[in-house]
């Protein structure tokens, strides 16, 4: 069935969504992402529960096109990955977020070829790739843009300040870095906000910060689709539709139960999105 709203009710028609079972699949699903090349999404599952912690019990998911699950373990378990939360995916490989580091996982042969550390990150959550090659990820109790450089493999802070206000998704547009942020904390180590957090632009040359749309929300996770950004705000259990250039915020989808990080597929016309409430991960034919 297809999710479409009308005022601030959901109506559910009988259309393409396709929805894969509860519990028996996933465990606090955080990021879904398409790849092309194979016709299958993957889910990362931060395993053990909405849990953080380095437990070991994080994995990957594999889906078809349609949602079919085709391995419920995919890779996580042997390697002892711990909370594997945002990802983002190339033509070979598949980078995904651990809580100290990121893993370059051959997607071809299902291992892991590298792991990047980040020293001193507090939170690492979210990442992407841009058009050069190179890695931007987000540390959210730390507020810092961790990069990874393609050609050197250096690992570096490239941005670190308050303006990001707790940094979560990211999306990589052209010469824009955009990040979701989820606010500013009341105390350090808790998700509850004294300020929603602002939809952000930083220029990947000179680092300028400029705030496309204030106060959205706790910002879970971006993607884009035409000139609309989809950002999904888990605290409130939405997923806005936003057009940054006239800065209107629309609620696309309500009444959702912590939804995470989304992804968009060009190709189908689908947006994909878990839940971590009800461990399901949702596909929208736009």
């Amino acid at each position: 069935m297809e999710l479409i709203r009308k005022s601030t009710i959901l109506f559910f028609l009988t259309v393409n969504l396709v929805y894969s079972q509860t519990d028996v699949i996933y465990d606090a699903p955080d990021q879904v992402v398409w790849h092309k090349q194979s016709q299958t999404w993957f889910v990362s599952n931060l395993g053990g529960g909405i849990s953080l912690a380095e437990d070991e019990n994080a994995w990957i998911t594999r889906l078809d096109k349609d949602g079919k699950v085709l391995n419920k373990v995919w890779i996580g378990k042997k390697e002892k990955m711990h909370a594997i939360s945002g990802m983002t995916i190339t033509k070979n490989y598949l980078f995904a977020c651990d809580r100290n580091g990121v893993y370059k996982i051959n997607i071809k042969e299902a291992k892991v070829d590298e792991f990047y550390k980040l020293e001193g990150a507090k939170f690492v959550n979210d990442i992407v790739r841009a058009k050069n090659g190179d890695l931007y990820v987000s540390d959210f109790f730390g507020n810092k843009i961790y990069k990874i450089t393609e050609k050197t493999k250096e690992i570096e802070v490239w941005l670190e300040t308050s303006r990001l206000e707790s940094p979560d998704g990211l999306y990589m547009e052209k010469d824009k870095l955009i990040v979701g942020s989820w606010g500013v904390l009341k105390t350090l180590n808790t998700f509850e906000t004294t300020k929603f957090g602002d939809l952000l632009s930083i220029d990947l040359k000179t680092k300028k910060i400029t705030s496309l749309v204030k106060e959205i929300g706790n910002i879970e996770g971006i993607t884009k689709s035409g000139k609309h950004y989809y950002i999904t705000d888990w605290a409130s259990g939405k997923v806005l539709k936003v057009d940054a250039k006239k800065k209107t915020v629309e609620v696309f989808i309500s009444g959702l139960s912590h939804p995470t990080d989304p992804n968009y597929s060009e190709e189908l016309n689908v947006l994909g999105f878990p839940q971590h409430g009800t461990n399901q991960v949702l596909f929208i034919k736009l």
